[in-house]
């Protein structure tokens, strides 16, 4: 690829994302002191934040804090980043997952829409290897698709591909659904910028959907999130036993939360998330669930996280005599410490 121009290279770079099979890109210059002023507010937010302890159990946000915080130090050969933003079929209701589908009457758990289809990291690294290898191969570039130290929506912002919503994810202003992904290319070469103005068709402040939706208040108009709060936290990333409050909290989900995303922006409701066998789950083999679970974004909880969150869950909704038969058949044979601790919990 020979970038001539900045139309020519807006003009490639629109190409190629299309196909690649992504939803849209920009690229900014390193030196661009538009990213620098961005980057050092974001990082004033994110200390205060950290200091408040609103990150929860999430210690390795603080230990990335440094290398996110200085780009210019993590990717010191980069001259130029382009984001891409992909959709992964999030939202989409024909996208498919790999769990069995329960019967009628089975005891339910849920897992986020956005665990169908392949992991969203493989994707998004295979997309932006494609991008890579379209540029040549004399280019150093390193990819991220929320795998490094980068916070890929500030580049996504200060590129244009959209804002930052009330939720603290990346809206588009040309879909019908918020539920993108975001990777990066970091590379050596000074490209030129594309860089463009989303047209938005209503300000945030306008809606508020995704905090009138949000069951536990972890969100709140221009206030940090509060991840203690939020159930994705609780069911992906809050390792430990999960008290009584936070199994009330969760609801029914073991693996992320749609609360925020599904209504935005505004529309008919149209549930995308994936249903599982609460008993398929506690019973199957580990392997069976490993083998289940494989190249799917849930393989980063673990088989243990979710039979965690399954006691739990089955546990706060305790009037269900099949939900006490199936808590004592897994008590008694569960071999996990951590089950066990979660048995014992309230």
């Amino acid at each position: 690829m020979t970038a001539n121009s900045s139309a020519e290279f807006r003009a490639w770079l629109a190409d190629a994302v299309r196909e690649i099979g992504a939803h849209s890109a920009g690229c900014v210059r390193m030196d661009n002191p538009v990213l620098r002023g961005q980057i050092e507010r974001h990082n004033r937010q994110v200390a205060s934040w950290l200091r408040a302890g609103l990150h929860g159990e999430m210690e390795y946000l603080e230990r990335m804090f440094p290398d996110k915080a200085d780009p210019w130090k993590t990717f010191p050969f980069a001259k130029s980043v382009i984001v891409m933003a992909f959709t992964n079929k999030w939202g989409d209701p024909a996208a498919n997952h790999p769990f069995p589908v329960p019967d009628e009457n089975a005891l339910l758990g849920y897992i986020s829409a956005y665990a169908k289809e392949a992991d969203y990291h493989a994707n998004g690294q295979r997309m932006l290897a494609e991008l890579k290898a379209m540029l040549g191969n004399e280019i150093q570039a390193e990819a991220a698709v929320d795998t490094k130290a980068v916070d890929e929506r500030l580049f996504a912002a200060v590129c244009g591909l959209g804002v930052i919503g009330g939720n603290g994810l990346l809206r588009m202003p040309d879909r019908t659904n918020v539920r993108v992904f975001i990777g990066c290319l970091f590379v050596d070469a000074e490209l030129p910028e594309v860089i463009h103005t989303p047209k938005m068709p209503f300000g945030c402040s306008d809606c508020l959907a995704c905090i009138k939706n949000c069951p536990t208040r972890a969100i709140e108009f221009g206030e940090p999130i509060d991840a203690r709060k939020c159930i994705s936290y609780l069911t992906i990333e809050k390792r430990s036993v999960l008290n009584l409050k936070e199994a009330l909290m969760i609801g029914d989900w073991i693996f992320g939360c749609d609360q925020c995303t599904a209504v935005c922006p505004p529309k008919d409701k149209i549930d995308t998330r994936i249903p599982v066998d609460l008993e398929w789950l506690l019973k199957s083999s580990a392997g069976e669930i490993r083998r289940t679970i494989k190249g799917n974004a849930v393989e980063y909880a673990g088989v243990t996280q979710l039979r965690k969150n399954a006691v739990a869950v089955l546990k706060a909704r305790n009037s269900s005599p099949r939900a006490r038969e199936l808590l004592l058949w897994v008590k008694k044979n569960t071999g996990s410490e951590l089950i066990r601790s979660q048995f014992a919990a309230w």
